[in-house]
């Protein structure tokens, strides 16, 4: 490794890295186009916003901005635990579940030494929190419907594995592992290795799929095993970042040595905790969920494009040319989408669910933008 002598050298590892690109924010389109009314369907966000009862409370919490949060997040924990039926030790919180993957990696990986498993196309933030941890990212092939292909996962594990994780529903794709497919994966890990299921989009899959495998049925079968949850999608929260891990003590412990101080917000500790008695809110998102996937998929799938089947609040849109230029046209016409080069996938889109309304308009603009 060369050594720049000067203040600002970094790890070649850092040097490589691209940063995560987020999604265009709405601000930024309309500041750019000098127009109003854009819509924004890129990242994955709930179209009816948080429950009520988390304004209320986030509300609430404001009078008491002077004093710093509940480093442990106990009331919230506790109501996790008790929903989930597991010990509130066992429950990590973090500012939402991409600080969490940042952590994994950062407190049980050696760099230079420790590999950590995933597959192509999956959420970038793995391989990216490996390499900026200085852990060997390795992304293994999917099947041809950009599937995760469990045999080419398993077959990737060895002795330097620390690290697999896998997202059910997976982001961007929109696929789920089956029941068969996730014991397969828990079972072949070696011993030493996490097992990581990013559940993120759990809510959404359990309410479309009533055979949607659950990572959290498996604790007592693999104590290795960690899953991760957020209050960003079903709960919409994504502005106060916060998710949660469900993991065996022993790893709950290790994360609390590497976990920031105050971590989570007040704000966001009292939001999260009324969002999980409003069931009903819950509801009406997964029935939204429901009725959008239809209309988004047979609105642009009646354009003679194809549409991936999807467990999660999005789905993944395959254009059979460059998405750049499509993507550009949505957004001339204030349609924010998001293109898929950085996963690997440079000729499809991820289109985010909306408002009825909104999905309406999108696939107007997509019919315009494929004429033109």
């Amino acid at each position: 490794m060369s050594r720049d002598p000067g203040p600002f050298w970094v790890p070649e590892y850092i040097e490589a890295l691209q940063p995560y690109q987020p999604g265009k924010p709405i601000e930024e389109l309309e500041r750019e186009l000098g127009i109003s009314g854009a819509i924004k369907m890129a990242s994955n966000e709930n179209p009816l916003g948080p429950s009520p009862l988390a304004l209320e409370a986030a509300g609430r919490a404001l009078a008491d901005l002077h004093l710093y949060p509940d480093g442990a997040c106990y009331a919230l924990r506790v109501a996790l635990a008790e929903r989930l039926g597991v010990d509130p030790e066992e429950v990590v919180v973090g500012g939402g579940s991409n600080e969490l993957i940042h952590l994994l990696v950062r407190t049980f990986c050696i760099p230079g030494a420790d590999q950590v498993v995933t597959h192509r196309h999956a959420f970038i933030s793995y391989a990216l929190a490996a390499r900026t941890h200085g852990a060997e990212a390795i992304e293994t092939p999917v099947t041809a419907d950009l599937r995760c292909d469990v045999d080419a996962l398993c077959a990737a594990f060895g002795p330097r594995t620390r690290i697999v994780f896998v997202a059910n529903p997976n982001n961007p794709t929109g696929a789920h592992l089956e029941r068969a497919e996730l014991e397969q994966i828990l079972e072949r890990a070696p011993a030493r290795a996490l097992v990581v299921v990013d559940e993120a989009y759990h809510e959404y899959a359990a309410a479309l799929d009533s055979d949607y495998a659950a990572s959290q049925a498996y604790r007592a079968s693999r104590p290795a095993l960690i899953t991760l949850r957020t209050f960003s999608k079903i709960y919409g929260m994504a502005g106060l970042r916060i998710g949660y891990a469900v993991c065996d003590l022993r790893a709950a412990q290790r994360l609390n040595q590497t976990r920031r101080p105050f971590n989570v917000s007040n704000v966001a500790q009292a939001a999260a905790l009324a969002a999980l008695g409003d069931d009903r809110h819950v509801a009406s998102t997964c029935d939204a969920a429901r009725s959008g996937l239809a209309a988004l998929t047979s609105g642009i799938s009646a354009l003679g494009l194809k549409v991936l089947p999807s467990l999660g609040n999005f789905v993944l849109v395959e254009l059979g040319r460059d998405a750049q230029s499509i993507y550009q046209g949505l957004l001339a016409r204030g349609v924010i989408t998001r293109p898929m080069a950085a996963w690997g996938l440079p000729q499809h889109l991820r289109v985010s669910l909306a408002s009825a309304p909104d999905i309406a308009r999108a696939v107007v603009a997509m019919a315009a933008v494929l004429r033109a």
